[in-house]
């Protein structure tokens, strides 16, 4: 089977209202397509089977599962997909929507200020109308760019079409041996020579990584952490910590992995209830599956991938629903932190130039 094949029988799925995903893995030229048999939905109550998972931010909400038993599962090389040179897309911001963000951010400050907290993760969600919609078209806009991410279009009758490149990974585990990553801090690249991380962003990154490290102590017997160093992802640059090590005998499987990483303070923030708190009183909408996480799990011995849901948008005949946030701190600035929600959406929105 080859590219236009599997993104054909995708376009066929969502026709029939049948669940699918397409998904590629960071750095690595194959796709792979599952395709359900049947109109059925499958919830994830433990991770032990081969499927792919797709959890909301609030895991009080349901996790969907397509399990490959119940599948045609196919994979072919991302080499051949034709390479189309994909123009930024410029839109418009509304004034009120910014200010009441920045208010928010504002009122994330005081709280910072007032209580011991060190981080709350703020996000919006921004629409921007679909005039071309075409499922084919969607599919090799994505799979031809951002080789570096987590590449994926899921659909499920329940959920609508999701799409994203995501460059951070919650937990990769392969029998007893697991890997992680903290990530932080985002620049805009202009020139990769010129970029600087000021103290706010290492510190960041700091909380982010020693928030990884108190979930996984008591699980593992050996747990290593790197150094930090730039990570790329597309036209934006992050401070990426790698975590990894040996899992304690039965002392947690997959799942219980994932919730006690999940959410990491690279999305709600630190101390993890204060933030959430924060974040559910004044957010004034539904993250829904932005920022919980999916992947492909129960693969060749336990081998699982579960990654962060960002860089992503919610997607219809008619609209896409893009989402974007940063992490706000004692020093951060509402108008920067404004402007670094609007380049992170910009990023994703790439995807979308061959349908506006």
């Amino acid at each position: 089977m080859e590219y236009s094949q599997l993104f054909e029988k995708a376009a066929d799925h969502y026709k029939k209202k049948i669940p699918f995903v397409l998904f590629s893995l960071p750095d690595e030229p194959s796709l792979k397509g599952a395709f359900q048999k049947e109109n059925a939905s499958y919830l994830a109550e433990n991770f032990d089977e081969e499927s792919f998972v797709l959890a909301p931010f609030n895991l009080n909400d349901v996790v969907f599962q397509i399990l490959y038993k119940n599948c045609d599962v196919h994979e072919v090389t991302t080499n051949e997909i034709e390479q189309h040179p994909i123009d930024s897309v410029s839109f418009s911001e509304n004034t009120t929507e910014k200010e009441r963000y920045m208010n928010m951010v504002a009122n994330a400050i005081k709280k910072i200020n007032s209580e011991h907290v060190h981080k709350i993760v703020v996000s919006r969600e921004k629409k921007l109308a679909v005039q071309n919609f075409n499922l084919t078209t969607l599919c090799t806009s994505l799979f031809s760019q951002y080789e570096d991410a987590f590449r994926y279009v899921w659909y499920h009758p329940d959920t609508g079409i999701w799409c994203g490149a995501t460059p951070e990974l919650l937990l990769q585990t392969n029998q007893r041996n697991f890997s992680t990553m903290a990530l932080a801090g985002t620049q805009r690249i202009d020139d990769k020579m010129m970029i600087q991380w000021s103290v706010k962003e290492k510190l960041e990154q700091q909380w982010v990584t020693d928030a990884i490290i108190d979930c996984l102590e008591n699980k593992t017997a050996v747990l290593k952490v790197s150094k930090t160093k730039t990570h790329i992802a597309g036209n934006l640059a992050h401070l990426k910590t790698d975590i990894s090590g040996v899992l304690n005998t039965n002392k947690a499987t997959l799942m219980q992995l994932a919730k006690a990483l999940h959410p990491t303070p690279a999305i709600c923030g630190t101390p993890r209830s204060v933030a959430m708190q924060f974040i559910t009183q004044h957010e004034n909408y539904n993250r829904s599956f932005y920022a919980g996480f999916l992947g492909p799990v129960g693969e060749m011995q336990r081998h699982s991938k579960l990654f962060v849901n960002l860089r992503c948008m919610a997607i219809n005949d008619s609209e896409a629903t893009l989402y974007a946030g940063g992490g706000i701190t004692i020093d951060s600035n509402p108008e920067a932190e404004w402007d670094e929600t609007h380049n992170k959406l910009q990023t994703i929105a790439k995807v979308l130039q061959p349908l506006l």
